[in-house]
């Protein structure tokens, strides 16, 4: 009997410990969501008991910050912003002023390429409700009221205010990518060993891939929606894309996108994407937006003058990369329609 017993303590013990063993090996959790009005996806590799609550708080994230920043929803940071333009300043979360901050920097740095206020514009063009091509008086209304310099930041006082009425910041070209960080920082925090964030085309990477080998990042292809231009082999960080193949309107035979250029009033003439390696979120986002208005050969010192990398696709199907790019991309572009 007592050989008994102590086979069954043993067999008892090893189980246990083979039970504590497959808790803590990494697992790999999938969440996703629609958020910020884009698919949302975030993989996460962690063991087994944190991986699930890790990825759940991270799509709470995306939530909250979502709910900061949408300009559709009326008591989000940025609804309110916008409705007291040329009123009165706004006091907004933290996070939105940093998110402002950023804007404004890359705003100044690009000379107004990237404009966080490029809203009236948007709006008149009717991206959103399907696109339309406003009459130039329309336009040129609009684009008076675009001027990244009228969005004041108050760090301090914890406002935002727009110097004129009828003006109306959007943050969508940076909202996702500095999104995309925070989200990574709290899997770290959280001690998440590695992980895939995605939002639309802004994607951040954390730690290295538990298969081996570094993270396969497909770009898609801006005139085949089911190839793809190049992969990224990635061991972190950020990666973004701007294309004129992710919201566009055809009236009259004329395909028109929504990354308007603040300077003409019109869609961005020139380019088909540009895709952006960087190690910030934000950096990836709003470069890669930057880049596309500024065009091929701005856009490209633009990037490297920044120390990021990227891949520049002409409308015409030319494609440029930055030195450090050519040694992380595979290009595949294909057959480019004439």
């Amino acid at each position: 009997m007592k050989r008994r017993s102590w086979a069954l303590v043993a067999l008892l013990a090893a189980t246990a410990l083979l039970l504590a063993l497959w808790s803590t090996r990494p697992q790999r959790v999938e969440r996703t969501a629609l958020l910020m009005d884009t698919p949302v996806r975030v993989v996460v590799y962690a063991p087994r008991r944190e991986a699930g609550a890790a990825a759940d708080a991270a799509l709470d994230l995306v939530a909250r910050l979502e709910s900061l920043w949408h300009p559709g929803r009326a008591e989000s940071d940025v609804a309110r912003v916008n409705a007291a333009a040329g009123v009165a300043p706004v006091h907004v979360a933290p996070e939105t002023i940093h998110l402002a901050q950023l804007a404004l920097q890359v705003a100044e740095e690009s000379g107004g390429a990237f404009d966080p206020t490029v809203g009236p514009l948007s709006a008149a063009w009717g991206f959103g409700e399907g696109g339309r091509v406003p009459s130039d008086a329309e336009r040129a209304a609009a684009q008076a009221l675009v001027n990244w310099r009228d969005l004041q930041v108050d760090e301090a006082a914890g406002t935002l205010y727009l110097a004129r009425p009828g003006m109306t910041v959007d943050f969508g070209a940076v909202a996702k990518g500095y999104a995309a960080r925070l989200v990574r920082e709290q899997l770290a925090e959280a001690g998440v060993r590695a992980a895939l964030v995605q939002l639309g085309g802004s994607i951040a990477l954390l730690g290295e891939r538990p298969e081996g080998g570094p993270w396969q990042i497909a770009v898609q292809h801006p005139r085949d929606p089911r190839g793809y231009l190049a992969t990224l082999a990635l061991t972190g960080g950020f990666a973004d894309t701007a294309g004129d193949y992710q919201r566009f309107f055809e009236e009259d035979g004329v395909r028109y996108h929504h990354i308007l250029d603040p300077a003409t009033g019109f869609p961005a003439a020139g380019m088909a994407s540009v895709t952006v390696i960087a190690p910030r979120g934000e950096w990836a986002d709003a470069f890669a937006t930057a880049a596309f208005v500024l065009g091929m050969e701005e856009g490209y010192r633009f990037l490297v003058e920044h120390g990021v990398e990227g891949i520049l696709v002409s409308e015409t199907g030319e494609v440029r990369l930055t030195p450090g790019m050519a040694h992380l991309a595979e290009v595949r572009a294909g057959d480019w329609p004439g």
